[in-house]
């Protein structure tokens, strides 16, 4: 029926037993029922097995398919071959430890029916402390929400929107797919390949929050995240060199490198120095900044290198800040 079209909804998992029951039967609450619940499995070697073919008898639209052993590991490759498998109008993409309201399918299919023109609706996303539900968007919005705006975020690295937040219309996902080779900054390029692509996409906006996103706060000290993130930071930016090379979106461009810089280089130096010392010299490199920054930028590299910053003293002190000031 035209005024209950499909939406396919895509979950990649990996050994997330513990969750993803939780995500799943936020996914049988939904009020507006005409829906297909993807799961793909980047191969887990907990009991998904058993709890996902518990819920596929519970429920008939929820299917469960492992990703093909010819498409690299990845929550990526999951999503692309979940989209693949999908028969919907509309694709709502959820990672599997997030939770979705009751109403939130039946509201965001109410916006594409008065507007069959709308390519992508945004809403907002609360926070998950354990299985509590915070009330508090963790969206962030420019001064004018626009698809140059939205996309300049993105850039930044000052991400606007998770990706539960919205539901895309099915075109989109015909031009504009997850890239397989990223293990960090997924959602955050294929968003930028999306504002990027469709110069006149019709977004809108709405500030209701329907579903909620899991946090973990420890993330950022685990070894590997921090190891994927200087991992793929490079293949970020050969993936999206058309606009890094387009001076408009330079100064975005060096606020999303400095914050990697500022975040994940410095204070784990010791703990990667390959991949610290490949993303100092990408940086000497680039076109994005001037030659003084530069010239910081290998100072502070040698200076990393040598441990020079353990020696205390004022001039070493002053250096450490005039980087600082000068990379924000």
């Amino acid at each position: 029926m035209t005024n209950t079209p499909l939406i396919s909804i895509i979950i990649p998992t990996y050994n997330r037993t513990h969750l993803i029951g939780e995500t799943l039967d936020s996914v049988l609450a939904q009020t507006y029922a005409n829906w297909e619940c993807i799961v793909v499995d980047d191969g887990s070697t907990d009991n998904t097995d058993e709890v996902l073919k518990n819920y596929c008898q519970k429920d008939e639209r929820i299917q469960y398919h492992h990703r093909p052993i010819d498409r690299p590991k990845g929550a990526n490759a999951c999503r692309n071959y979940g989209f693949e498998l999908s028969k919907g109008k509309y694709i709502q993409f959820l990672d599997s430890d997030d939770v979705l309201e009751s109403f939130c399918f039946e509201e965001r299919v109410a916006y594409y029916l008065r507007d069959s023109s709308l390519d992508l609706l945004i809403r907002d996303t609360g926070l998950l402390n354990d299985s509590v539900k915070i009330y508090k968007s963790i969206n962030k919005d420019p001064d004018k929400s626009d698809r140059e705006n939205y996309l300049r975020l993105f850039l930044c690295y000052d991400i606007p929107w998770h990706t539960s937040s919205c539901l895309y219309s099915k075109k989109l996902l015909n031009i504009c797919r997850f890239d397989e080779n990223l293990s960090r900054f997924q959602d955050v390029s294929f968003n930028i390949k999306i504002l990027s692509t469709f110069k006149n996409i019709k977004l809108l906006r709405d500030f209701k929050i329907d579903t909620f996103y899991r946090v973990d706060k420890h993330k950022i000290y685990n070894t590997n995240f921090r190891n994927k993130v200087l991992h793929s930071l490079l293949d970020f930016y050969k993936i999206h060199s058309d606009l890094l090379n387009t001076k408009e979106f330079k100064p975005e461009f060096r606020k999303f490198n400095n914050k990697i810089i500022n975040e994940f280089v410095i204070p784990f130096f010791n703990k990667n120095k390959k991949r610290s010392n490949q993303v100092f010299l990408w940086s000497i490199k680039s076109g994005i900044y001037n030659f003084e920054t530069k010239i910081l930028f290998l100072l502070m590299m040698l200076f990393m290198n040598l441990g020079i910053f353990k020696i205390k003293g004022i001039g070493m002190y002053r250096f450490y800040k005039t980087f600082s000031l000068k990379i924000n």
